[in-house]
């Protein structure tokens, strides 16, 4: 599936202030169709992938009452997001690869030229958006001056970090034959494993 690259939805929701009315969708598509891109969006498309963006933390979402959502670019700079957003949505992640790996036959995780399953492949996959928000994490901790927030930040970093690789321990634990292969495929993830 081809995504609307995120950095024209970058360019199509400047930065606004939380107290500021946020910007509605149809002028965000409106604004990929005049971006720099040159390319014509399908909306349902569009919409969709704002919605991926918004789950990984790049934006955020505010549904007053019965009238259209507004979307602001993401300041994590905030206490309150970690709080209310960030955190909440790492739990959720977390418990939906809990609960698929407690669906995976452990017997079929490879097939029999020793690559990874398709399912197994897939469940891997559900990792991307915890990688991408604790990257995110990361990047805004490197350029902000709130000592108390780089704390917090470094603590939910640290936290994550570890659920990876207790989930990477759990994979490699299931099979000594295929240990190296379990290696390889963890070591695309770009945070230390420790197996």
């Amino acid at each position: 599936m081809n995504r609307i690259p995120l950095e024209a939805f970058l360019k199509a929701i400047p930065k606004t202030k939380q107290t500021e009315s946020g910007i509605k969708f149809i002028k965000i598509y409106n604004g990929l169709l005049n971006s720099q891109t040159g390319k014509r969006y399908n909306k349902n498309n569009a919409l969709r992938d704002l919605a991926y963006y918004v789950e990984l933390g790049n934006f955020y979402k505010i549904q007053v009452d019965n009238h259209q959502p507004q979307y602001y670019q993401t300041n994590i700079n905030n206490y309150d997001y970690l709080e209310e957003s960030i955190k909440p949505l790492l739990v959720r992640k977390f418990k939906t690869i809990t609960d698929n790996w407690n669906k995976l036959d452990k017997k079929k995780l490879f097939l029999k030229s020793g690559k990874p399953s398709k399912k197994l492949e897939t469940w891997i996959e559900d990792f991307d958006s915890i990688i991408v928000i604790t990257q995110n994490l990361m990047w805004s901790r490197e350029t902000m001056k709130d000592e108390a927030l780089n704390k917090e930040y470094s603590l939910i970093i640290k936290d994550t970090i570890k659920g990876i690789n207790k989930f990477a321990k759990l994979v490699y634990s299931t099979s000594k034959v295929k240990q190296e292969i379990i290696q390889a495929v963890f070591s695309k993830i770009p945070f230390q494993i420790n197996l």
